[in-house]
C-alpha cells in the first residue's frame, strides 16, 4: 500500500542499466514516485521473522483479495524461502501469464529468475518490471542484486539508493542499505573499541569470552599485510602435477611455496580462498594456532575445524612475502597434501591458468581509465570477498583488447559461469579446479538426461563425504566458447553451494575439463578468457 508522500524523481536509463534485459528495454524516463510507507500484515511480518511456512499460508488466503498481485509476490516469496523453486517459478509463470502488465508480478517472476541462476530471463523481467512501474522499490532492490551478481556495482549502488529512498521502511532494503554504505573500521579502531568494551564490570562470562575471542581475532589480523617484498609486476610460476602415484593419472595441479624456509606443495584451487594448509604442514614450518576459525567445502558434515596463523615469510617463486595470515585445518585426513592455493590469492593480477603448459602466469591488470596509480601488490592469502585493487564500488571495466572475454559472475571467491547443458535453460555453474571431477545436480541434470542412483560413487571435500551420489547419463558441458561431452557425469545435490551463493549453482566445471584449457582469470572486472589448444603443451589423449 502507497499514501502519498513527498515525490522522489527517478529517472532511468538504458546506460543506468548496464546491459539489464537485452530484450525490451525502457528508453530514457522520468517518473515521480510516493514515498512506500506500509503497514505489515500479520503475512508481511512472518515472512520478516522466516517462518515461510505460515507465510505462504497467509498469503494464499489473501490472493483473492483486492491486493491479489502483492499476495502472489508474498507466495512466491515463501516459496522460495522453502526452496521450492519448481513451484514458486510455475506460480509466477502462471500469474504473468494471465497478467502481462502487472509490474509487481514480473518483478516476482524476475525475483525467481533470479534465485533459479536463470539470468538473461531475469534481467528481461526486471526490465519490464520497470518498464511498467518505476516506482516500485523493491523493483530497485531486484535490480541492484542483479547488478551486483554482473559486476556492476557503482550502478548496483545508485539502485539500492533509489529503492531507499523509495521504501526506507523495508527492512530488506534497509539492511542492505546500511550495509552498503557502513564504513568498515579500522583494524586499529576495532582494537580500541574491544579493549573499551572489556573494560566492562557487569559482563557476564559468556560476553567476556566472546570479546576475548573477538579482541584476539583483531589482534592476529592487525600483523598480516602480505606485502611483497620488493615489486614484481609479472611472474611464470611452475604447476606441479599431482597424482596418486607414477603410474596414476594427474588429478590436480600444485604450486611449490615455501612458508617460513619450508617448502610446501600447496594444490592450486580456484574453488578455494587464501592458503589453507595441513595441521601436519603447519607443525613442519614451526606455526602455532592463533585463532579458531571454520574452513568450509563439499560435504554433508558441516564446517571443518581450523586456526589461523602467521607465517614471517612466503616464498612463490621469484616472489617473496612477509607477515602473511594463513589458515590451518585440524584434521590432517581431509587433505591428502601440504594444503590448498586459492588462486584468488593473486587477484591483484591478471592470472593465467596455463594447465596444458604446466605455468601460472600473472601479469599486470590493465589500467583503468580513472585509476591515477598502481596498486600496491599483496597475497591474499587469508582469503575474504574484497579486492585490495578495488576502492569503492565501480562497474566492471572491459578494457581495449578484452571484448572478447567472458563475463562471470563472482560470489566472494567463488567463480561462477553462465553454462549450457543440451537445450535446458543456461544454468550457472562454479569453475573448480579443485574438483576432480565436474558435476552436476540432479534438478539440472534430469532437464536434458537421465538421471540414476550411485551406490559406489564417492564425493568428498573439506566438509566430509556426501551421502546421496548419483550418476547423470551423457551431459554436454559449454562455456566460454569451448564444450565437453561427459558420459556418466556425476551428479549431486548443490544446494548448500547455492544457499551460500544467494543463487543457484546447478554444478561445478572441474579438472577434468579445465586441464585441458588456458584460463586466464580478472579478479577484479570478472572477466575470464578461455582457449582450448590441442597443439599446445600436454592434453589428454
Amino acid at each position: 500500500m502507497r499514501v502519498n508522500g513527498f515525490g522522489v524523481a527517478v529517472v532511468w536509463t538504458v546506460a543506468a542499466a548496464a546491459g539489464l534485459g537485452q530484450a525490451d528495454q525502457p528508453g530514457p524516463m522520468k517518473q515521480r514516485c510516493s514515498i512506500e510507507h506500509a503497514i505489515p500484515s500479520e503475512a508481511d511480518k512472518a515472512l520478516t521473522r522466516q517462518d515461510f511456512v505460515q507465510a505462504e499460508t497467509l498469503y494464499r488466503a489473501q490472493m483473492d483479495g483486492a491486493e491479489a498481485s502483492a499476495a502472489v509476490v508474498g507466495v512466491v516469496r515463501s516459496e522460495l524461502g522453502q526452496i521450492k523453486l519448481a513451484e514458486a517459478l510455475a506460480l509466477a509463470m502462471k500469474e504473468t501469464a494471465a497478467h502481462p502488465k502487472d509490474a509487481l508480478l514480473q518483478m516476482a517472476l524476475g525475483e525467481v529468475r533470479l534465485r533459479r541462476g536463470e539470468v538473461v530471463e531475469a534481467a528481461n523481467a526486471l526490465t519490464l518490471s520497470q518498464r511498467l512501474d518505476l516506482c516500485l522499490a523493491r523493483g530497485h532492490y531486484d535490480v541492484a542484486r542483479y547488478l551486483r551478481l554482473e559486476g556492476m556495482l557503482a550502478t548496483a549502488r545508485e539502485q539500492l539508493d533509489l529503492a531507499h529512498s523509495l521504501s526506507p521502511e523495508d527492512g530488506v532494503i534497509r539492511r542492505a542499505w546500511m550495509s552498503e554504505h557502513a564504513k568498515p573500521p579500522t583494524i586499529a579502531e576495532r582494537l580500541e573499541r574491544l579493549t573499551e568494551q572489556m573494560k566492562n564490570p557487569n559482563l557476564t562470562d559468556e560476553q567476556r569470552e566472546g570479546l576475548t575471542a573477538a579482541l584476539k581475532g583483531a589482534q592476529v589480523r592487525e600483523r598480516g599485510d602480505c606485502r611483497l617484498v620488493s615489486p614484481v609486476t609479472s611472474a611464470k610460476l611452475e604447476m606441479l602435477p599431482i597424482s596418486n602415484g607414477p603410474s596414476y593419472p594427474m588429478y590436480a595441479v600444485g604450486l611449490k611455496v615455501v612458508l617460513n624456509g619450508h617448502e610446501k606443495r600447496l594444490e592450486l584451487d580456484t574453488g578455494a580462498s587464501g592458503l589453507l594448509i595441513s595441521r601436519s604442514a603447519a607443525k613442519s614450518a614451526g606455526l602455532v594456532p592463533e585463532l579458531e576459525v571454520k574452513a568450509r567445502g563439499i560435504g554433508d558434515n558441516g564446517p571443518a575445524n581450523a586456526f589461523v596463523t602467521h607465517v614471517d615469510d612466503i616464498r612463490i617463486g621469484g616472489m617473496e612475502f612477509k607477515n602473511c595470515v594463513v589458515r590451518v585445518l585440524e584434521s590432517n585426513s581431509v587433505l591428502q597434501i601440504d594444503g590448498l592455493i586459492g588462486t584468488d590469492v593473486f587477484r591483484n593480477y591478471l592470472v593465467t591458468l596455463d594447465t596444458p603448459g604446466r605455468q601460472v602466469r600473472l601479469d599486470p591488470l590493465p589500467k583503468r581509465t580513472d585509476e591515477t596509480a598502481e596498486a600496491e601488490a599483496s597475497l591474499e592469502t587469508e582469503g575474504g570477498d574484497e579486492s585490495t585493487v578495488t576502492k569503492g564500488p565501480r562497474n566492471r571495466y572491459i578494457a581495449p583488447g578484452m571484448e572478447g572475454w567472458t563475463t562471470i559472475f563472482r560470489v566472494g571467491h567463488d567463480l561462477i559461469v553462465s553454462t549450457s547443458i543440451g537445450k535446458a535453460p543456461k544454468k550457472l555453474f562454479l569453475l573448480d579446479t579443485g574438483s576432480s571431477r565436474t558435476m552436476i545436480s540432479p534438478e539440472a541434470a534430469r532437464e536434458v538426461t537421465r538421471v540414476s542412483g550411485n551406490e559406489s560413487g564417492r564425493v568428498k571435500g573439506l566438509s566430509g563425504e556426501v551421502k546421496k551420489v548419483y550418476e547423470a547419463d551423457n551431459v554436454q558441458v559449454s562455456f566460454g566458447g569451448v564444450a565437453q561431452m561427459t558420459p556418466g557425469m556425476t551428479s549431486i545435490d548443490t544446494s548448500a553451494i547455492s544457499r551460500g551463493a544467494g543463487i543457484e549453482i546447478s554444478g561445478i566445471i572441474g579438472f577434468p575439463m579445465l586441464r585441458e584449457l588456458v584460463v586466464t582469470i580478472d579478479y577484479r572486472d570478472d572477466l575470464i578468457h578461455v582457449v582450448y589448444d590441442p597443439k599446445h603443451g600436454y592434453h589428454l589423449r
